[in-house]
């Protein structure tokens, strides 16, 4: 009798562990998801005011073409309609010696796949990053 009552235990453990191991991978691979695409955005931001920076009489079109190009994967698939990008000041030329800031905002749709919302947790549906750069 005893036997058949660890063996009930054990199957009982085994889900449980089985379980909790699952909703941390997939949470691991959400956080990974995010960090990845984080970064991106900021990378794009200091890419953006960089080439801004150094070419001052350069329109705004122009840079967000530029940052556009520079966009990989997922970020930048269906022409960029997922990110929002902003240069301060849109007017040119910009002044040598003047700072340009490029601000990007990328909608991350996947916010809540992975069951977060099942969960409880909550990621950030937009990644927003700026950069300034002076101009040269």
């Amino acid at each position: 009798m005893r036997r058949g009552w660890s063996r009930g235990v054990a199957i009982f453990e085994m889900t449980v562990l089985t379980l909790t191991a699952s909703t941390l991978l997939l949470l691991l691979a959400q956080g990974t998801l995010l960090f990845t695409r984080a970064s991106a955005v900021k990378n794009l931001a200091h890419i953006g005011s960089q080439y801004a920076a150094s070419n001052p009489g350069f329109d705004v079109p122009t840079i967000k073409s530029y940052i556009l190009q520079s966009a990989q994967g997922i970020i930048g698939a269906n022409g960029g309609s997922a990110l929002s990008i902003t240069v301060n000041p849109s007017t040119t030329p910009r002044m040598l010696g003047s700072a340009v800031t490029v601000t990007i905002a990328y909608s991350y749709d996947q916010a809540q796949s992975f069951g977060a919302k099942a969960l409880g947790l909550s990621f950030p549906s937009t990644l927003t990053s700026s950069d300034t750069g002076a101009t040269q």
